[in-house]
């Protein structure tokens, strides 16, 4: 016994209080949430809460079991963490929303800003359409800022990919956006097409007229800034089998790119005048560079070895733009002869996604290069890289030629900063007997 009472003795604060939370010793009060019971202490949840504390101290106080109705139980229980503890381990950004509802119900600053961190340290393409997509009583200025400039970065791929996962709303404060990386010509290709989304997930008609009644309905036909297009790029929209503009708008909006001036006033007025094209955002763009860890036989290429594959996953979705390889060893006959430091480079380069064999990317890389260097090697466009599938490389020579030989070492298999993780691995024998041939890369999340 005199141990046990040293023990609790030399224990902090917060694990006496939450020695309380974990053996319910002492309760005062009783939660019920969803069918599920919580036991807490009236003390501990008034000195954490102004909420709590009316609720227990105040006039209209009473010591009759409480229902929560709009919080789940394994929220709530995360909530009854924070404040034991003044800690909280947030499994999700699902979870995080919720929590964030929690914490201003009960006025919890501190845990606020604890869930809105999580959120903006988890926001990746993956779920940037989720988070726009939360109703604006979950929602926070900076947040819907920082989602919003993150959509709007990778504009073109989410809504090619992924419109049929934006609500209304969002898809309103997508196109309020003056900075977005998409042409307005296939902007508005893309809100057409999500019409015929909208009519599905609430099964109405798909008709042309019910479309176009959903744009004007919504407030969104507005947004779309048909004067910024050209003669021919508003052509184009009306030859798509995505069209849904009325015989009247098309002659209303072809007047305005061209300036006429005989132009129905009720129509502009349903119209976005605004001939001001949307600014593209310039991304920024990360390297990741594998450690050399040690030094390792040559890799030698020639006519019957000419293919060398790697592979690379991510804990994150991102776009990569280039690859980062060395280049060949300088010919012992160049010193000799006091011959240039410099060759013309030249392979293919081609990414493949190991779980959807149809995806790839091809590059050729053709160039004058310095030798015992390392270059970058960019794409023709930034490729997309999902989170948790392994994509294959492939770099081949299909010339004739003697053979050449690249230096390199085995590099690390994983490379890590505070947002995102990269796994490697090289398949090839000749790279497993000489070592790593991808040195790294340019990625943007």
């Amino acid at each position: 016994m005199v141990y046990q009472n040293s023990v609790f003795r030399h224990s902090s604060l917060y694990d006496r209080v939450e020695k309380l939370l974990l053996s319910y010793e002492w309760s005062d009060c009783r939660f019920t949430v969803a069918g599920r019971d919580f036991k807490a202490h009236k003390l501990i949840l008034g000195i954490s809460s102004p909420v709590f504390e009316a609720m227990f101290y105040g006039p209209l106080s009473s010591n009759e079991e409480i229902a929560i109705t709009d919080i789940e139980p394994d929220v709530f229980q995360l909530l009854l963490n924070y404040i034991y503890t003044d800690k909280v381990e947030i499994p999700s950004i699902e979870q995080a929303f919720e929590l964030l509802y929690a914490s201003r119900k009960y006025l919890l600053e501190h845990l606020t800003d604890l869930c809105i961190s999580y959120i903006q340290a988890n926001i990746s393409t993956d779920n940037v359409i989720r988070v726009l997509n939360y109703p604006d009583y979950l929602q926070d200025e900076q947040l819907v800022a920082f989602s919003l400039k993150l959509f709007c970065e990778h504009a073109n791929y989410l809504l090619q990919e992924h419109k049929n996962l934006i609500s209304s709303s969002c898809l309103k404060t997508i196109l309020q956006s003056n900075e977005m990386n998409v042409k307005e010509k296939d902007l508005i290709i893309h809100v057409f097409q999500w019409t015929l989304h909208y009519c599905k997930q609430n099964n109405l008609t798909e008709d042309l007229e019910t479309r176009h009644n959903i744009l004007i309905e919504k407030n969104l036909f507005k947004l779309l800034r048909f004067s910024a297009l050209t003669l021919d790029e508003f052509d184009g929209i009306l030859m798509t089998s995505d069209n849904i503009l009325l015989p009247k708008e098309s002659l209303m909006i072809r007047s305005l790119i061209k300036n006429e001036q005989n132009i129905n006033t009720h129509l502009v007025n349903s119209i976005c005048t605004s001939s001001v094209p949307r600014c593209p955002l310039k991304l920024q763009w990360d390297l990741c560079l594998r450690r050399p860890l040690r030094s390792a036989a040559p890799i030698i290429i020639d006519s019957s070895n000419s293919i060398i594959n790697s592979r690379l996953k991510s804990n994150k979705s991102v776009f990569i733009n280039s690859l980062c390889i060395p280049t060949r060893m300088a010919p012992m006959l160049n010193f000799r002869n006091n011959i240039g430091n410099s060759y013309s480079e030249q392979f293919s380069v081609l990414v493949e996604c190991e779980f959807d064999k149809s995806v790839t990317k091809l590059t050729n890389f053709m160039n004058t290069v310095d030798y015992d260097a390392s270059v970058e090697i960019e794409l023709t466009e930034p490729y997309f890289i999902k989170k948790d599938n392994w994509y294959k490389i492939t770099f081949q020579w299909s010339q004739t030629f003697d053979t050449i030989t690249y230096v390199v070492e085995y590099r690390d298999r994983i490379f890590t900063d505070h947002r995102v993780s990269f796994e490697f691995d090289d398949m090839s024998p000749i790279a497993r007997s000489g070592g790593s041939f991808l040195g790294g890369l340019k990625f943007c999340l």
